[in-house]
């Protein structure tokens, strides 16, 4: 299946950013990219989204666990709606998840690299794993709101019974 090969490469690819990440910026060091807007850090975030349940003794099993059981979900769903613009955004929401969890599970945090800062506000950083997962939320949320044709998700024809 062409979505499964998509999960995987955004995933592998989300890894191999994160590795170099961890292999040329060692502890919390940066690099410029653009001074005062951009910088390339080596972050490990061992919450969620803006580091929530950080430094919480069981916020990473907590977090492993609903990572792994939203990475199933999504991939399930992937397999079984029948539209594809719905599949291509609920594979970028699994890769995301699972580049996510393989972090979590494999060094205890999520490695976070992109950091922006606009004037006195540093906005909190991320990877290519959360693009996935914003970006896919933000399509499906519009697709589900802009539909009209929702009832046909699961099947490619739709029966009624009287």
């Amino acid at each position: 299946m062409v979505w499964i090969l998509i999960i995987a490469v955004l995933a592998t690819a989300d890894q191999l950013i994160k590795s170099l990440v961890v292999r040329l910026l060692p502890g919390d060091t940066f690099k410029i990219v653009i001074d005062s807007f951009f910088y390339l850090v080596n972050r490990r975030n061992t919450g969620a989204a803006w580091s929530f349940l950080a430094n919480q003794s069981w916020g990473i099993i907590v977090l492993s666990v609903l990572s792994a059981i939203a990475s199933l979900a999504l991939v399930i769903l992937t397999l079984v709606i029948r539209k594809k613009r719905y599949q291509a955004v609920l594979s970028l929401m699994a890769a995301g998840a699972i580049g996510n969890l393989i972090d979590r599970v494999r060094d205890g945090g999520v490695i976070d690299y992109l950091d922006f800062h606009f004037g006195s506000y540093v906005f909190p950083t991320f990877n290519l794993a959360d693009i996935c997962l914003v970006v896919g939320t933000i399509l499906l949320s519009l697709f589900v709101l802009f539909d009209k044709d929702q009832d046909s998700l699961f099947s490619r024809k739709q029966t009624y019974l009287s």
